[in-house]
């Protein structure tokens, strides 16, 4: 594939930073607003669906649309890793659509969380089928059938091929009202069969995992919030999208919901009244000062749910973008807790937005003020 190359100005590359900005900032809106406890059998045969599939795994003419994809794999040698992988795209600037590509890489035997990002411009194909970005080896390629990711973190390269192994699931239908910042159309895939290789050093190891992806498109409105969003995998066959969303300048929710997929594929809807997200303890970043949660319970009473996740790396944030003011917290968690009395375990990842002071300092915006 291809790259087209763009000429930019000053004023280009001003408003591109300017549109990765507003991208980031509406990031973590990924979640839906609850309509109830309502049980489906097949969320793409629901009466109000606003999601098509294949269709829609293709780019769109909106605001902001991004692919996220996060997981945890093993090499051949028994290592254990995680990783997230985005990839935002936003409006044309001068003829040009701007893609922002953030990843981070766990290396949970070394203790180590690697971090990086690439931006490209390029044009927006009217016959792409799936998400379709290639930069400097940064690759996001794939259709619904599969996906292909590869991106390099110091000397570490990962080529990670995914397989769908779940049907989606369609968010209240695949559009989900946030409130003040508008509408968005939203659905998930929540588990993903993993194989490829990482390359340590020129030595190339296979792997095997398990990933998690989400698509998510709109036109956001230019709305600060922030938001503790998990995203779970249960060893009992089920799954879980849980989020909190609150006012960065006081701190208070304002929003709660989630999605809970049955083994047997049925989901579950869950309003703020059946979903309670909580923090234990706090972590302060090293870096950047900031305090985030560290810790979480998730609760829902009326499936007599009850998780506590824990992060398996808690120095996992993410910081220092050239095209972002805000750091935030993205790292895998290990889950436990009881299911209707038993016992149930599992894995998962936490993404915490809106800790950061930076998010509401309008002098840290990196379109006026672009860090070295």
């Amino acid at each position: 594939m291809a790259s087209p190359k763009f000429r930019l100005g000053v004023d280009s590359i001003l408003a591109l930073r300017q549109k990765a900005l507003i991208l980031f900032l509406s990031l973590g809106i990924i979640a839906t607003v609850a309509c109830g406890g309502t049980v489906t059998t097949d969320t793409q045969s629901s009466p109000e669906t606003f999601v098509t599939l294949p269709n829609d795994e293709a780019p769109h003419d909106s605001g902001i649309e991004w692919w996220y994809f996060n997981g945890r794999f093993s090499d051949d040698l028994g290592q254990e890793y995680s990783y997230h992988y985005v990839t935002f795209q936003s409006q044309e600037v001068n003829s040009a659509v701007p893609h922002l590509l953030q990843a981070s890489l766990g290396v949970h035997s070394a203790e180590r969380h690697l971090i990086g990002e690439k931006i490209i411009l390029s044009s927006l194909d009217p016959d792409a089928v799936g998400v379709d970005v290639t930069i400097d080896g940064w690759e996001m390629l794939g259709d619904g059938e599969f996906y292909n990711l590869k991106f390099a973190l110091n000397e570490y390269t990962l080529d990670l091929k995914t397989i769908p192994t779940r049907p989606p699931i369609l968010h209240q239908g695949g559009l989900v009202n946030l409130g003040p910042a508008g509408d968005t159309f939203y659905y998930t895939r929540t588990r993903l069969d993993t194989t490829g290789s990482i390359n340590i050093n020129g030595e190339q190891r296979s792997i095997t995992g398990v990933s998690w992806m989400d698509h998510q498109w709109g036109d956001i409105l230019d709305l600060r919030v922030g938001w503790d969003w998990a995203g779970v995998q249960l060893d009992d066959g089920s799954d879980l999208m849980a989020v909190q969303i609150w006012d960065p300048g006081n701190k208070v929710p304002f929003s709660s919901y989630g999605t809970l997929l049955f083994a047997d594929g049925s989901t579950l809807t869950l309003d703020q009244s059946d979903l309670s997200i909580t923090s234990e303890k706090t972590w302060t970043s090293p870096d950047t000062s900031i305090e985030y949660p560290s810790g979480w319970s998730i609760d829902i009473p009326s499936q007599k749910i009850n998780l506590k996740l824990e992060p398996i790396l808690v120095n996992s944030e993410f910081y220092g973008s050239q095209f972002t003011p805000a750091a935030y917290w993205e790292g895998e968690v290990k889950v436990t807790g009881t299911r209707q009395g038993e016992t149930v375990s599992g894995r998962g990842f936490v993404e915490l937005v809106g800790y950061d002071p930076n998010q509401l300092n309008d002098s840290a915006n990196p379109a006026v003020y672009p860090r070295p």
